[in-house]
């Protein structure tokens, strides 16, 4: 990890944070001038990062660098740091070890791409349910579809009901699928 003067960046192929904390009421011509400085220190974070990687031996991809400003501004943010000679594009989201978060700090887009790959895990295993019996199935159920719904749930714990619905549904699926005795029965 690099640490300067407040700014954290860890060297980890080109993932890094930086906190930025201005004035609330400024006009656009500071902001654009504010953003621009940051964006100048980020380069010369960037910078140290590609020092740091040549003398350990670690060379970063830059065009696999992701930026994304997080802010609470109306005014999108359109200043991009370049990494070793490569302009960098501020997207509105980017994702992390399989965590998408969005510029407004949303998951919605992760809540929807686990449950639609949860769904199809869910349903390919309902095709194939009768080459398998019960016990086996909630293994596979275990292996396969649930590692999706859960991984980094408490990052959207809080996120509204109308986008976890989907997660309830699909377990609900499931718990018809395996044959659960203690599953409420449909009338």
């Amino acid at each position: 990890m690099l640490d300067n003067n407040g700014f954290h960046c860890y060297a980890d192929d080109s993932t890094g944070d930086a906190l930025y904390k201005g004035p609330a009421q400024l006009s656009p011509s500071q902001l654009v001038e504010c953003r621009s400085k940051r964006v100048s220190e980020i380069e010369g974070l960037l910078d140290k990062a590609s020092v740091w990687g040549a003398q350990n031996i670690v060379q970063f991809n830059p065009t696999k660098t992701q930026v994304c400003a997080f802010t609470a501004k109306k005014t999108a943010f359109t200043a991009a740091p370049q990494f070793q000679n490569t302009l960098l594009t501020v997207s509105n989201s980017i994702g992390i070890l399989g965590v998408n978060i969005s510029n407004e700090v949303q998951f919605r887009a992760h809540l929807e791409g686990k449950a639609k790959l949860a769904s199809k895990k869910l349903g390919v295993l309902n095709r194939a349910k009768r080459y398998f019996a019960s016990k086996h199935r909630l293994q596979l159920y275990k292996a396969q579809v649930r590692p999706h719904m859960e991984y980094c749930s408490h990052l959207w714990a809080g996120a509204p009901l109308y986008q976890l619905l989907p997660f309830n549904r699909i377990q609900k699926r499931a718990v018809r699928l395996v044959d659960n005795p203690w599953a409420p029965k449909r009338c």
